[in-house]
């Protein structure tokens, strides 16, 4: 729809900067450039001393030199996770460590009359119980250290 002529004719509805061609009538027209920024004074560089590096930290965060308080409690928690879990591991082995030793007691005759209930029958019940306590309290304190962290750091 448009032609070669049409593009190449000036439409006095705009300025000359929006027509083909008409860019170096705008620049003429232009007053003066913009003056020159001003001139930063020029300090000249001082040397750096070891003793003048300071570190920077925002408001919230302690410094490296501050003790960050801790709760006194979190290292037993952490060796009560750990030794429950180990306990629970150690009674759902029971059976199966201490089984062979039960059987040859039985076939040798050793004194001491009947049949008696090994002491590892009675772990089974207990051992899935110690896991879970163990495992919900080392999930329970890494939580609880997380969210101090996170509200230490804001």
């Amino acid at each position: 729809m448009s032609s070669e002529r049409m593009q190449s004719t000036y439409d006095p509805r705009y300025e000359g900067i929006y027509q083909r061609g008409g860019a170096t009538e705008a620049v003429s027209r232009m007053e003066s450039p913009a003056p020159p920024a001003p001139a930063l004074p020029h300090e000249p560089e001082r040397p750096v001393e070891p003793s003048a590096i300071r570190e920077v930290a925002p408001q919230g965060l302690p410094r490296q030199d501050e003790a960050v308080p801790r709760n006194p409690y979190d290292r037993w928690l952490w060796i009560l996770a750990g030794a429950l879990v180990a306990l629970g591991v150690f009674f759902l082995a029971a059976p199966m460590l201490y089984e062979q030793q039960y059987m040859e007691a039985m076939t040798s005759g050793q004194p001491g009359g009947g049949y008696i209930n090994p002491w590892y029958n009675y772990t089974a019940a207990a051992a899935p119980v110690l896991l879970l306590t163990g495992v919900a309290t080392a999930v329970a304190q890494l939580f609880v250290l997380s969210v101090r962290h996170t509200l230490a750091t804001r």
